[in-house]
């Protein structure tokens, strides 16, 4: 459950309270299918907290989503169980293969510093590089 994870369960509540600095997830025309959820609109979002950022929920039901994914298809995703509780990280290589920036998360939802902007950390090797504002 993440319980003795430093960050998961605030991560976890992040999916059903929302994130104001982080963009939008599901287009309000986009149809979203996330059993055992009937399939919605992304539309419906808004009734739960607007618009142009990441609603409430939002984040959640993509997660639910992806769990239904990798339990559909198991031996494919984990084919040797003893990589499953493996932790997120972000790494950047230069052009011959050396590590010019890396995070290892300590949770088990996390794989960035900056989770509404996971991206953001290119700023500093990518000069032309804006991460997607909060419409």
């Amino acid at each position: 459950m993440g319980i003795g994870s430093p960050g998961t369960l605030r991560e976890v509540f992040r999916g059903y309270t929302g994130d104001k600095k982080a963009p939008q997830l599901i287009a309000d025309d986009e149809k979203v299918k996330a059993a055992p959820l009937p399939e919605l609109t992304g539309d419906v979002f808004k009734a739960a907290g607007g618009k142009g950022f990441q609603r409430p929920f939002e984040l959640a039901t993509l997660r639910l989503r992806n769990m239904g994914e990798v339990l559909r298809n198991w031996k494919t995703y984990v084919p040797d169980a003893a990589y499953l509780t493996q932790r997120g990280a972000t790494f950047l290589l230069d052009k011959d293969g050396a590590i010019v920036y890396e995070w290892r998360d300590r949770n088990i939802l996390g794989f960035a510093e900056n989770m509404s902007q996971p991206l953001s950390f290119l700023g500093n090797y990518v000069p032309a590089y804006r991460p997607t504002p909060p419409a």
